[in-house]
C-alpha cells in the first residue's frame, strides 16, 4: 500500500469517526428534546417550576464537569471508577477545613490539591507501571472510601462554607445557575482544544494506537498522568459545587457518582476501546442522565428504576459503539 493511499485512508476514517459522532449527538439533542417534552405535558408544568429547574442544571453541571476529566480518560482506553471516592475525599477535606476555622482559600486549594494527587496516583501507577486502569481505579476507589470514614469518625461534617451555595447555587444569570453557565463554557473551551490543538490530538492518537504514540516521540508517559490529574483536579471541582447543593459530608458522599459519570461520557458516544469521544457528547450525555433522574422524582417512580434505565441506556450505548467500531474495521 502506497504512503498516499493509507493517509488518504486515515483521513478518511477520522472523518467517518467525526461524522458518527456529530450525528450521534444530534440523536442525543432530539431525545432530550422528547424527553422535556414528555416531562413539559406529564407532570403538569412541575418541570418547569424555578426550583426543580435549578436543581437540574446544577446537577447537570455536576456530573458535566468530571464528565470532561473522565472523556480525557476514556478516550484513551482508561477508565476511572473511583470518581465518587474521590468527591467523597475532596468534601471531606472542605468540611474538616471549615471544621478547623481555615480560610476559605486554603480550604479550597486543599481540596483542588486532593482532586489533584489522587489523580496523580492513578496516572502514575497506570502510565509508569502499567497497571490496569480499572485494577488502580478500583483500589484507590475503596482506599478513598476507607479514608473518608476514617476522618469523619462516623459522623457528618457539615462545617461547609457558604460562599459555595452562594457562587454556585444561588448566583443566576438570565434564571439560571451562575455555574450551569460556566460550565457551558468548560465544554466550549475543552471541546475546541481537543478537535484544534496539538495536545488534543496526541490524547485521540494515545487511545487509537499506544504503541505508535511511543515510536512517534510523544511524552505518553506524562500525557497520560496528566490526563488523570487533570480527572482528578475536575472531580474536585465538581465536589464544591455538590456542597454548595447539598452542604452535609458523610461517608456515603459521592458513592455511585463514578456510574452517573462514565453513564454520560458512555452515553455521549465515547468508545469504550479508546480513541473516539468528545467533550459535547459527554455533555450532552449528562443531561439525559439527570434528565432520567429527574423524571424518576417527578412520576413518582420508585427510585430503584433509575439504576434500571441507566444501567440500559449504557450497554445500549456501548452495543452502538461496538457496532460502528465493527462496522469502521471492516
Amino acid at each position: 500500500m502506497s504512503q498516499t493511499t493509507a493517509a488518504t485512508r486515515s483521513g478518511s476514517m477520522e472523518s467517518l469517526k467525526h461524522s458518527f459522532l456529530m450525528k450521534y449527538e444530534f440523536i442525543l439533542f432530539v431525545l432530550i428534546a422528547l424527553i422535556v417534552l414528555f416531562l413539559s405535558i406529564t407532570t403538569d408544568g412541575n418541570f418547569w417550576n424555578q426550583g426543580n429547574l435549578s436543581s437540574v442544571l446544577v446537577s447537570v453541571s455536576i456530573v458535566s464537569i468530571a464528565a470532561v476529566g473522565a472523556t480525557l480518560v476514556i478516550i484513551t482506553s482508561g477508565i476511572d471508577i473511583s470518581a465518587g471516592s474521590v468527591l467523597g475525599l475532596t468534601a471531606t477535606v472542605v468540611a474538616l477545613g471549615g471544621q478547623h476555622g481555615l480560610p476559605l482559600w486554603l480550604i479550597i486549594v486543599s481540596a483542588l490539591a486532593t482532586g489533584c494527587i489522587a489523580g496523580f496516583i492513578n496516572g502514575y501507577l497506570i502510565a509508569v507501571h502499567k497497571v490496569p486502569a480499572i485494577i488502580v481505579t478500583l483500589g484507590t476507589l475503596s482506599i478513598w472510601r476507607s479514608a473518608v470514614f476514617m476522618l469523619l469518625g462516623g459522623s457528618w461534617g457539615t462545617d461547609i462554607p457558604m460562599e459555595f451555595s452562594e457562587w454556585f447555587i444561588m448566583t443566576k444569570l438570565a434564571g439560571v445557575p451562575l455555574i450551569f453557565w460556566l460550565v457551558i463554557v468548560l465544554v466550549l473551551v475543552s471541546g475546541y482544544m481537543m478537535n484544534n490543538r496539538k495536545w488534543g490530538r496526541y490524547i485521540y492518537a494515545l487511545g487509537n494506537n499506544e504503541e505508535a504514540t511511543v515510536f512517534a516521540g510523544l511524552p505518553t508517559k506524562r500525557l497520560l498522568v496528566f490526563i488523570y490529574v487533570i480527572a482528578g483536579l475536575l472531580v474536585a471541582v465538581s465536589a464544591l459545587v455538590s456542597l454548595g447543593q447539598s452542604p452535609i459530608v458523610q461517608s456515603s458522599s459521592g458513592q455511585g457518582f463514578e456510574l452517573s459519570v462514565i453513564a454520560a461520557v458512555v452515553i455521549g458516544g465515547a468508545s469504550i476501546s479508546g480513541g473516539r469521544g468528545s467533550i459535547m457528547g459527554a455533555f450532552l450525555g449528562a443531561i439525559l442522565v439527570e434528565l432520567v433522574r429527574n423524571a424518576v422524582i417527578l412520576l413518582h417512580i420508585q427510585p430503584f428504576w433509575t439504576g434500571v434505565v441507566m444501567g440500559v441506556m449504557i450497554i445500549i450505548a456501548v452495543l452502538v459503539s461496538l457496532s460502528r467500531d465493527k462496522g469502521g474495521a471492516n
